[in-house]
């Protein structure tokens, strides 16, 4: 018999209603079945955790770990007028030069 089991069971895990252990007769369907649940929870979960499904033979353990925080703040986003505003660029035409159209463009 194969198993998966979920090392730390964070809120988000409880409401998915997953098991803490979950057996399989082939090491294929347990080794298939361990991916889809990892990749599932790391896009789909709280993302306070990070989750890494560790094959150890006959058993995967689902290992979490605090994700790190990000340097940004996340409730902070700005425009694009604002982030130009902000920035150091300086857009604008010379003059001298001729338009594309005048250039031979359509």
């Amino acid at each position: 018999m194969y198993t998966i089991e979920i090392e730390k069971q964070c809120s988000c895990v409880i409401k998915s209603g997953l098991d803490k252990v979950m057996e399989f007769e082939t090491r294929e369907d347990m080794y298939n079945k361990a991916r889809v649940l990892e990749c599932r929870m790391n896009q789909e979960f709280c993302m306070t955790h990070f989750f890494d499904a560790v094959d150890y033979g006959d058993k995967i353990v689902i290992h979490s770990s605090l994700r790190p925080a990000d340097d940004e703040d996340e409730d902070h986003i700005e425009d694009a007028g604002t982030l130009v505003r902000n920035s150091n660029v300086v857009i604008g035409f010379d003059a001298s030069e001729p338009s594309p159209k005048k250039a031979g463009g359509n």
